[in-house]
């Protein structure tokens, strides 16, 4: 009996180890597996993928690369030739005008001074008429008129002066500015001014009119002059018919053609007017004073 009560003992505690060693087993082989999953995942961890771009826009603004830099290529500049220079011995305005309107001529047989009703620049006043007894080239075109002939202005300008002459009568001198500088275009011997220094005036107004200061003109006629005068040390004038506006020049030169052999068949003489290369210009030369 008592044997069997050590062996029923025996096999208890053998049974018992054993389910108690099965157990430890157990307990150690998932803690095992346990650590081998953690390490499983912290690998996992550590190479995972970076976050997509979405995801790095959603949490913070990165600035945009930088632009690509143009290649710089050199550049090849032409010089450009200088400007042309304003000539300055070219009046700065050009003649609308001669001064009267060439139907107010008015034939005559009355005598005068030269026999003619129009002298042109360089037009030779013998030394007999002249104030210092020789031959003198007249610097100024000259017209013969009836008293009181409307005078108009030759061009568009401002009257820079209005100088009283030798004469008695007066000098309506116009610039580009109204002021009295290297180009002065003069109409002289008029009287009953109709303008003031300050005006503006436009070619074909009426200035003045025709006077007579005393050098032979016939009753009842009397003289104008217009002068196209260039400073300088010693001032010149030019011929104004030079400068004649592109719009008239052509008709103005047939008109005075037409006025010249008007005149010469009227008086008899064919030999007071020649042909030059512009009407109305005896020379192309600058005459001093």
């Amino acid at each position: 009996m008592n044997k069997l009560v050590v062996v029923v003992v025996v096999l208890v505690a053998l049974v018992g180890g054993f389910f108690l060693f099965s157990s430890s087993v157990s307990q150690e082989k998932q803690g095992s597996d346990d650590k081998d999953a953690e390490s499983l995942t912290d690998g996992a961890s550590a190479v995972s993928p970076p976050p997509t771009s979405a995801s790095v826009q959603k949490d913070q603004i990165l600035p945009p690369p930088p632009s690509p830099k143009p290649a710089v290529q050199q550049q090849h500049f032409t010089p450009q030739p200088p400007s042309p220079q304003t000539n300055s011995d070219e009046p700065p305005l050009k003649l609308k005008g001669i001064g009267v309107n060439f139907e107010d001529f008015t034939f005559t047989k009355e005598k005068l001074q030269f026999g003619r009703l129009f002298m042109g620049f360089g037009f030779v006043i013998p030394g007999s008429s002249s104030s210092s007894g020789q031959d003198k080239s007249n610097p100024q075109p000259t017209y013969v008129l009836p008293l009181g002939t409307p005078v108009r202005s030759i061009v568009d300008g401002v009257v820079a002066a209005i100088p009283t002459l030798w004469s008695g009568d007066v000098s309506i001198q116009v610039t580009a500015n109204g002021k009295m500088e290297k180009w002065v275009y003069e109409t002289e011997h008029l009287i009953n001014p109709k303008v003031a220094v300050g005006d503006k005036v436009v070619a074909g107004q009426i200035i003045g009119e025709v006077g007579s200061f005393g050098n032979g003109d016939p009753p009842g006629y009397g003289a104008v002059e217009i002068g196209l005068v260039k400073g300088g040390q010693t001032p010149q004038h030019v011929c104004p018919f030079a400068y004649l506006d592109d719009s008239i020049r052509e008709a103005t030169f047939a008109k005075m053609r037409d006025l010249f052999q008007s005149w010469e068949e009227y008086v008899g003489d064919q030999t007071l007017y020649s042909d030059t290369q512009i009407p109305g210009c005896v020379t192309l030369n600058p005459i001093e004073g």
